[in-house]
């Protein structure tokens, strides 16, 4: 099938955001060094949060984002499917958790999972692909299956039976994901933007339930976080920011005309590739990455693999409706939380958390700003205590969280409140019947 213009452009800023990534892998450290640090993040387990910065250096961190989204653009452009704004959600989600859970060895598993599922329900792979990689967030299991899982220590073809589980996993996760995404806005009526991980959750807390607690086993904990590299972040996250902004006015015609179509756009059930065009929903990448790239400054977080990684995975949310307007409360509610909780906007945890919070932004699109922050504050506040559920192995924890917020508070919503297809900053009360 022929690729059409639109995937040829999807496909571009895809392959550009990956030789960036490998650009900084060169210039960031001694190759020698990183690439013994690339072989390290492959050879170890991947549980969250494990800081590929301090396991693996630097350069060899991005040397396994870049290679990692190198393998994404050839997945999309072997198969050859249509490419939107949920493509670019995808790849940016996991070249996002590549700096602290995904590597080059633990996606091949889930890969072939849902090639699988294409095969034997009769679709082309190419529609399939979106899945794909958003079943990646399962990849944790594999990598844990293989270097560390501790049931088939000392037993006779030890190796053998772990790469098997680690088949299994990864065909479970990339097999069923896709039949249950289509489930996933039955549950949350479309009201976060991450679909992929409210299922993804459930699925998590299936396998950790299978693989450790059903079976008496300890599972392990990892709060392995390294030292702030200020310096190496900034640079990438400025320039690809910058850089993205600059082709998106080249491709919308040397212009920034359209942009407000964006930034008043509520957010919900929204392709901005499909809205606008391709240049336009670039330039709110890019624009998107920069307001968070500035939170988490002010918020005055360190800069780690799973900070710079989280930097990442938020501009996934700009191509399917997010933007600087729905999302800043959800900022502000989290600011809150913060002011009265036991921990600060600045906690690892919490700076994990918030990229994924940013997904409720149809909540302050269409129930008003203040639903944006209260959606917020609650997301905040559950966002470490969901975990437990999946015992670190769902990348997407903070999605799934967003998704139990919407579940939880979106009833209440609806019940009181009329959604409205533009942006308010309070809701708008039901009329009685």
């Amino acid at each position: 099938m022929k690729l059409t213009n639109v995937s040829k452009q999807i496909l571009g800023v895809m392959l550009g955001y990956s030789i960036a990534m490998l650009i900084t892998a060169l210039a960031v450290g001694d190759w020698a060094a990183s690439w013994q640090g690339f072989l390290t993040i492959q050879d170890s387990p991947s549980q969250l949060t494990i800081d590929y910065f301090k396991l693996g250096t630097v350069g060899g961190t991005f040397l396994n984002t870049g290679l990692v989204g190198l393998a994404c653009v050839l997945l999309c452009w072997v198969s050859r499917g249509p490419l939107n704004g949920l493509t670019l959600m995808a790849y940016f989600l996991t070249v996002g958790f590549s700096f602290f859970g995904i590597n080059v060895l633990n996606i091949w598993p889930i890969f072939l999972g849902t090639w699988i599922f294409a095969r034997v329900t009769r679709q082309r792979f190419g529609t399939q692909v979106n899945f794909a990689m958003f079943a990646t967030a399962l990849a944790p299991f594999v990598s844990e299956a293989l270097c560390r899982y501790p049931v088939f220590d000392a037993l006779p073809g030890e190796v053998v039976l772990e790469v098997l589980l680690a088949l299994i996993l990864g065909f479970v996760a990339g097999f069923f994901l896709p039949v249950l995404c289509k489930y996933g806005p039955n549950i949350h009526k479309g009201y976060t933007l991450y679909n992929a991980a409210s299922m993804a959750g459930f699925l998590g807390i299936f396998l950790y339930a299978m693989m450790f607690k059903a079976i008496g086993i300890e599972a392990p904990t990892n709060t392995d976080i390294g030292q702030s590299h200020l310096v190496a972040v900034n640079n990438f996250a400025i320039l690809a920011d910058l850089a993205m902004i600059a082709a998106g006015f080249v491709m919308n015609g040397k212009s920034f005309k359209g942009y407000k179509q964006i930034i008043t756009a509520t957010g919900y059930s929204c392709d901005f590739t499909d809205k606008t065009n391709v240049g336009l929903t670039i330039i709110n990448v890019g624009i998107f990455g920069l307001f968070s790239s500035a939170y988490y400054h002010i918020a005055g977080a360190n800069f780690t693999g799973p900070t710079v990684g989280c930097m990442v995975c938020l501009l996934a949310i700009a191509p399917m409706g997010a933007h600087i307007l729905n999302v800043l409360p959800i900022m502000i509610g989290y600011a809150i939380a913060a002011a009265f909780g036991d921990f600060t906007l600045s906690t690892q945890a919490i700076v994990v958390g918030f990229c994924f919070a940013g997904a409720m932004a149809p909540i302050s699109g269409r129930f008003g700003s203040l639903s944006g922050v209260i959606a917020g504050l609650i997301h905040a506040c559950i966002v470490t205590t969901v975990v437990t559920f999946h015992g670190g192995f769902c990348l997407y924890n903070g999605g799934f969280t967003a998704a139990v917020t919407v579940i939880t508070l979106l009833p209440i919503l609806d019940y009181f409140f009329e959604p409205q297809d533009k942006l308010r900053l309070l809701p708008k009360r039901k009329k009685a019947s």
